[in-house]
């Protein structure tokens, strides 16, 4: 075995698909496969016993996921470079596997040459990424950037602007909302206007759609 052959464990819970996996890494020069495992408790025994250069995990997994993995690896102080391969795509995904210490994240669908030159950047010390991921990666970034620029707008609204949020997302009339609270309908105009404006949504379905998505089932003080 050469001083240069990367040494490999392969994890995911398809005996085919590790099958295929293998192949596609022993076909190149310089790939040693020392290990497979189908779930991540297994993972972290094989990667303690054999000392792999870099573990390939899949994301979905019996007991621990690859991502759980990828953590208790990074917790432990373990140099093991680690390769998502996985076939989401979704920026969440992604954004967690970075957050979580992977080295690389691939698609199951790559060319089997950009596989291998993943294991060999990676093994080089430096992170791969295909430019989709990059590009998923990207917009997982903007998404969270966004999400914490509006839940600041949310932070903004008075205790009032908040009650009358949350009841205009149930549906309830100005006359309604007035009535509850024993003021003017054009009161509680003025705040779903003053609403409107510092979240910067502009429809009544918009802010329906805010509420229930941040989970604003409550009045919140």
């Amino acid at each position: 075995m050469s001083q240069d052959t990367i040494r490999v464990i392969i994890a995911d819970d398809h005996a085919v698909v590790r099958q295929g996996i293998r192949h596609v890494l022993e076909e190149g020069d310089g790939v040693e496969v020392v290990a497979e495992a189908g779930d991540g408790e297994e993972v972290l025994e094989l990667a303690e016993e054999h000392a792999p250069d870099i573990v390939v995990l899949d994301v979905s997994m019996p007991g621990k996921t690859g991502l759980e993995v990828t953590k208790e690896l990074r917790r432990s102080g373990s140099e093991i470079g680690v390769l998502i391969l996985s076939m989401h795509d979704d920026p969440e995904y992604v954004l967690e596997a970075v957050r979580a210490g992977a080295d690389g994240y691939v698609l199951k669908d790559v060319a089997p040459e950009e596989l291998r030159e993943a294991l060999r950047t990676i093994h080089g010390g430096t992170e791969y990424l295909t430019d989709r991921v990059t590009h998923q990666l990207s917009v997982g970034l903007r998404e969270e950037i966004e999400q914490e620029r509006t839940r600041s707008r949310y932070e903004s609204l008075t205790p009032r602007e908040r009650e009358v949020l949350v009841r205009v997302a149930r549906g309830m009339t100005n006359r309604e909302v007035a009535e509850e609270f024993g003021i003017s309908p054009r009161t509680v105009e003025t705040h779903r206007e003053r609403v409107m404006s510092k979240l910067r949504i502009h429809t009544v379905a918009g802010l329906t759609r805010f509420v229930v998505e941040n989970d604003i089932t409550e009045d919140e003080d």
